[in-house]
């Protein structure tokens, strides 16, 4: 979920390391990460063995196929949790006004690019009152606000955080204006046929991984702290405010004017 040219290499250590100790008992195992394959085609893809999704497809789709480990704690503005909020921005001199402004969107299921921004403003899901950008990335958007095809974007803070570490200069002219509701940071998954036995064996191997002294600059240059178990039910409560406000609007809901960038 994290494809950052400048961290690959970290994710691929850490999920080597992590996947080879499952891999004792579970031969099976993939022991390299697929970049290659689209996030929402691994998450459904029928030999699935493990991947990160967005909380909100997790919820409203992928429920009755995956099953849930855990998620990372990440270190964010000063302190490490497994919950973030999204980072509203737009550039310096602009002054948000909701019920104008086009909004930079990545993808009408993203929980940190368009449910928290919907939420942010107390608008219901697709009903935006402006135009509304689809950019297919949170970099796409974060360059749809700067370059001023869009005047606000919703941004996973992850990702904010990796680029003021990586590619700082991407951000000039940004500032953060507001920011989302409280939500849990992404689930890492498995395929639904792994029983309780593979899914204690890849919790146990992420724990491990979080106190080898190995892999501290991989976790250092991913901002992850930690690593804390959770099941699919931690995040239907954790998100069932945001659930129930969409379901509320579902029989009215529309885009606003919509263009693709």
């Amino acid at each position: 979920m994290y494809p950052v040219a400048g961290l690959r290499y970290a994710w691929d250590e850490l999920y080597s390391t992590i996947a080879s100790s499952v891999g004792v008992r579970y031969s099976d195992t993939p022991l390299a990460l697929d970049w290659t394959l689209d996030s929402h085609e691994g998450w459904r893809h029928p030999h699935l063995a493990f991947s990160q999704a967005c909380g909100w497809p997790l919820i409203t789709d992928l429920h009755n196929t995956v099953r849930v480990l855990g998620a990372f704690k990440h270190l964010l503005d000063g302190a490490a949790s497994h919950s973030y909020r999204s980072v509203i921005v737009a550039r310096v001199a602009h002054v948000p006004n909701a019920s104008t402004d086009r909004a930079a969107i990545n993808s009408t299921d993203s929980l940190s690019g368009y449910v928290s921004l919907h939420a942010a403003f107390g608008i219901a899901l697709g009903q935006w009152p402006g135009e509304v950008v689809l950019t297919g990335s949170h970099v796409g958007s974060i360059d749809a606000v700067r370059g001023g095809s869009a005047d606000l974007a919703s941004i996973d803070a992850l990702t904010w955080a990796y680029q003021q570490h990586l590619d700082p200069d991407r951000l000039d002219g940004l500032v953060v204006v507001q920011r989302g509701p409280v939500v849990p940071c992404l689930p890492l998954i498995v395929g639904g046929e792994a029983d309780d036995a593979v899914v204690a064996a890849w919790r146990s191997a992420f724990s491990a991984a979080m106190s080898n002294p190995s892999l501290a600059r991989a976790r250092s240059l991913l901002l992850i702290e930690g690593f804390v178990p959770l099941d699919l039910a931690d995040y239907q409560r954790a998100l069932a405010p945001l659930a129930d406000a969409a379901a509320v609007h579902s029989d009215t809901r529309t885009l606003g004017r919509t263009k693709e960038t």
